[in-house]
């Protein structure tokens, strides 16, 4: 929830979002994530982001939600930025970028 809170609050900066449009958005977050699969930063979720990072120009957050759902095997990994995409379909990820 920390990293969808904080692409709220830069959409807020940014006047894409209203602060009404904000707080519906907060609000309804719970219900929207109370069925998610929450995945454990393992070793290999570790030494996999590691590894995106040392071939990639990546956030760490990105790289991490690539190698988890790269460990978890996604069917599919979606993503909005463009750096996430190219870096997970690197790695093997079926990915869509929805930009």
């Amino acid at each position: 929830m920390p990293e969808i809170i904080s692409a709220l609050n830069r959409r807020q900066r940014e006047r894409i979002f209203t602060i009404t449009d904000y707080r519906k958005a907060k609000r309804q977050l719970p219900d929207d994530v109370r069925d998610a699969i929450v995945l454990q930063v393992t070793p290999a979720v570790i030494s996999r982001s590691l590894n995106l990072l040392e071939k990639n120009v990546l956030r760490a957050m990105d790289a991490i939600h690539a190698a988890c759902a790269f460990e978890w095997q996604a069917d599919i990994f979606v993503t909005s930025d463009r750096r996430q995409f190219e870096a997970a379909r690197k790695a093997g990820l079926h990915t869509e970028y929805i930009g």
